[in-house]
C-alpha cells in the first residue's frame, strides 16, 4: 500500500505477457479473443513455419489466477487456439483463443464491473451505434487481463490472470455488480430465449447470514444443516430475504445454516412451483429418514440426511 496517496500500486506486467482490455466478446456470443500481432510475431519463425492449414487448431488448458483481491486462486478452463486463413491477413494477425461458457462465467464473477458495462452495451446495442459510442464510452473504464502463450514442444500453453481491475470501493456499487454477476450470467446472457424457459439457475451452498440479500422472486430452496445432515425443501413466490427475515424463526427447521436457490424460469406458474417441491419432497422421503412415511429409506441416518419436511 502507498501510504501517501492511500492506493495500491499497480500490479506491473508480467515478462512475456500481453496487456487485454476485457471486451464484451469475452463474455457475450463469440467468448474469444484475436492474438495481437505484434505478440505472435515473438513466437519466432521455427513455430510459426510449422502452422499450416494441417497443423491450425490445438485444444488447449487455460491456467487461470483470480484477481488478487479476491484471492489469486488458480483455476484450468478448456479452450482452443486456432490459425484461420483469411485473404489478405498474415499469419501473424490470425489466432484466436476461443473458450467455453465456463470461463466466460468465471471472468464475469472476477469483473463484474466490465460484465455489466458489457451488458449494457450488449442490451443497448442499437441506441449506442446511433449515438456513435463504443463499448468503452460506457462508464470510462478498462480492466485488463494478462495474457502469456508458451509453446511446449509444438503445444501452445495458455496463461490468463490480472493485470489491472477496479479497486471493489471505487467501483460505486459492487455489491449489485456482484449480484447482477451471479444471476445474469449464465442462463440468462449467454443462452437463448428458449432456452431460458427450459433451464433453471441453482446458486452455491451459502451460509444463512447472506439470505437477506437474496432478491430473486419465484424459487425452490434447499435448507440444510452440515453438521447434523438435516436438509429441507421448499418453495416460494417471494424472494428468500422476505420468505425468511433474519428476525423471523423457521417453523419446522429453525437448525439450519446454509441455504441454495434453485431459480426458475420467469413463466413458471404457482402450480407448478408447487408441484416441483412436492416431488423434491416425494424423492427426499424415499432417499432419506424422515417423519413423512412409514417406510425404511434408501440411505439411513449414517449414509444419508434426515428430511426435515413434516408435510408432504
Amino acid at each position: 500500500m502507498d501510504k501517501r496517496k492511500n492506493r495500491i500500486q499497480p500490479i506491473r506486467l508480467s515478462t512475456k505477457f500481453f496487456p487485454l482490455d476485457i471486451h464484451k466478446s469475452m463474455f457475450i456470443n463469440d467468448l474469444m479473443i484475436t492474438i495481437p500481432q505484434y505478440y505472435a510475431e515473438t513466437w519466432g519463425n521455427v513455430i510459426l513455419s510449422k502452422h499450416n492449414p494441417e497443423n491450425k487448431q490445438w485444444e488447449v488448458d487455460i491456467n487461470y489466477e483470480t484477481p488478487r483481491e479476491i484471492g489469486r486462486t488458480k483455476h484450468k478452463f478448456k479452450a482452443s487456439l486456432s490459425l484461420f486463413f483469411a485473404k489478405g491477413r498474415k499469419q501473424t494477425s490470425s489466432y484466436r483463443l476461443k473458450w467455453k461458457n465456463e470461463f466466460a462465467i468465471q471472468l464475469a464473477q472476477d469483473y463484474p464491473k466490465s460484465f455489466v458495462r458489457s451488458l449494457e452495451f450488449h442490451i443497448g446495442d442499437e441506441y449506442y451505434k446511433k449515438q456513435k459510442f463504443t463499448e468503452f464510452d460506457i462508464g470510462g473504464f478498462k480492466e485488463q487481463l494478462q495474457v502469456k502463450i508458451k509453446w511446449n514442444n509444438g503445444i501452445p500453453e495458455i496463461n490468463i490472470k490480472e493485470f489491472f481491475r477496479v479497486n471493489e470501493k471505487s467501483q460505486g456499487f459492487p455489491k449489485v455488480f456482484n449480484e447482477l454477476s451471479s444471476y445474469l450470467i449464465a442462463d440468462y446472457l449467454l443462452s437463448s430465449e428458449d432456452e431460458i424457459l427450459r433451464r433453471i439457475q441453482i446458486t452455491k451452498w451459502k451460509p444463512r447470514k447472506e439470505i437477506s440479500k437474496e432478491m430473486n422472486e419465484n424459487n425452490i430452496y434447499l435448507l440444510l444443516n452440515r453438521e447434523k445432515k438435516e436438509v429441507y425443501f421448499g418453495e416460494t413466490k417471494k424472494s428468500l430475504s422476505k420468505r425468511y427475515p433474519t428476525t423471523q424463526k423457521h417453523h419446522s427447521f429453525n437448525e439450519w445454516t446454509e441455504y441454495s436457490i434453485i431459480q426458475l424460469p420467469p413463466e413458471t406458474s404457482e402450480h407448478t412451483r408447487l408441484l416441483v417441491e412436492r416431488i423434491l419432497i416425494a424423492v427426499g422421503s424415499k432417499l432419506f429418514t424422515n417423519s413423512i412415511y412409514d417406510e425404511t429409506p434408501v440411505l439411513g441416518k449414517e449414509s444419508g440426511l434426515i428430511l426435515k419436511n413434516r408435510k408432504k
